[in-house]
């Protein structure tokens, strides 16, 4: 059964890479509800369970419906602590050393996001666990690490692109644009009109350079060339379109004046305020932080330089992986059991916008941006590879794109260059 399971799993993965794994926006097939717990749990109480992950993901009102329903039926207890993406990467490098204590449970990216933590070693294989044919295929693909699945994804699964306001287009006469071009001459459109044409949460290096990049890694080869460093990011000529995308973006003014300050926690007030009209993001953002006047707001391609005519971002879901190790492991998998049986996860996703992970996963419901934009998705749509797939990535590296827009003397080749550097230190720091 086990070689079964994972020949399909790198099925799963192979289909990935080839996109043909968009979530629908329609209702799952299975639609039956379950009104009995489906796995076993519950048989654990009276211990405490620490889960560490990134600051954003443990606010979402999922994750803190699932938790409190376990504290209240096992009587178990569960400490969470979440961290900033600077945070994460320190803490992460601490992980690897081994100068720090463990959580329970680690909430994280997959993929190669896990290499600097060994997963092999120390984390959970859930490959034979129950629950793995319940997963959709856009859940499983980002699950599975070195053939295994590796961790629970439980998490929203969202669409990304550029997020824009309705009223300000149609207030200034415009249309989505169709080209990297007509996207530039849509911001001149806005800024002419008294507009900010884009909030940037520059201060906390949310770029979402990767966007764009799933596009270029969408080819399996030079995917496969960037991970054995035969070919690095200045070699391809799409990697300097997008850093030097930011920097006209910044010398146009197209992220307003002072958006070297704006902060990731400042978008729902940017996006309120009516000043800006785009904002790189995704769909369930607009409910699970914008929650006001949403319709307010579309879906359209993000435009970061390539491909030609933008893209939209597959899912990035994040996964609850467990720490092997860990003094407490049967209560770690005991949560872990629960918060994938149907019985606790439709209570946690219900009215969650959100396209299924599981394939029971019934109360969540698609977006209506989602839904208004579903043809053009399916025309510009890629996996999340790029955060995924290519070893070494980290957010962090945006660092380098950010002194690239504003150091005169530091080319585009020096920047691709150093992102290419920080992330082979990375991988081999890992190793």
């Amino acid at each position: 059964m086990r070689k079964i399971t994972v020949f399909l799993l790198s099925a799963f993965m192979v289909c990935t890479l080839v996109s043909c794994s968009r979530p629908s926006s329609g209702s799952n097939t299975e639609t039956s509800t379950v009104d009995k717990p489906l796995y076993d749990w519950g048989h654990i109480s009276d211990t405490t369970i620490t889960i560490w992950g990134d600051n954003v993901s443990l606010q979402r009102e999922y994750y803190k419906k699932a938790f409190d329903r376990y504290e209240e039926m096992t009587g178990n207890t569960i400490i969470t602590q979440g961290y900033t993406i600077e945070e994460q990467e320190k803490k992460r490098a601490e992980i690897a050393a081994g100068t720090t204590e463990r959580p329970d449970i680690l909430i994280s990216q997959g993929g190669t996001n896990l290499d600097p933590y060994d997963p092999g070693t120390n984390f959970y294989d859930f490959t034979d666990a129950a629950w793995v044919d319940d997963l959709t295929n856009i859940a499983i693909n980002q699950a599975v690490y070195d053939g295994k699945v590796i961790g629970l994804p439980h998490a929203e699964a969202s669409i990304s692109g550029t997020l824009y306001n309705k009223e300000i287009f149609e207030k200034c006469g415009l249309k989505i644009p169709k080209t990297q071009e007509e996207f530039l001459e849509t911001c001149e459109t806005l800024r002419q009109n008294g507009f900010t044409p884009m909030y940037f949460p520059y201060a906390d290096l949310f770029l979402f350079y990767q966007f764009p990049m799933d596009s270029i890694v969408a080819d399996k080869a030079t995917l496969d060339a960037l991970n054995d460093f035969s070919l690095s990011y200045a070699d391809l000529p799409e990697m300097e379109k997008i850093i030097t995308w930011y920097k006209v973006m910044a010398e146009k003014g197209n992220f307003g004046e002072d958006y070297m300050d704006n902060k990731a926690a400042g978008r729902v007030d940017a996006m309120k305020s009516g000043k800006y009209a785009m904002m790189l993001g995704w769909d369930v953002w607009l409910y699970t932080d914008l929650k006001q006047d949403t319709e307010k707001f579309g879906l359209m391609p993000a435009f970061v330089g390539t491909p030609e005519n933008g893209s939209f971002e597959g899912p990035n879901l994040t996964l609850m992986t467990v720490n092997r190790n860990s003094p407490r492991l049967d209560a770690a998998l005991d949560l872990i059991t629960f918060m994938a049986d149907p019985y606790n996860y439709n209570e946690a996703f219900e009215g969650i916008y959100t396209a299924p992970v599981f394939k029971h996963q019934v109360k969540s419901i698609s977006t209506p941006q989602y839904v208004e934009s579903e043809q053009l998705i399916d025309e510009l749509y890629y996996d999340a590879n790029a955060r995924l797939r290519i070893r070494g990535f980290s957010l962090s590296d945006a660092s380098f794109i950010q002194r690239y827009m504003h150091d005169p003397d530091y080319s585009a080749k020096q920047c691709l260059d150093d992102m290419d550097n920080a992330r082979k230190a990375r991988v081999l720091e890992a190793e």
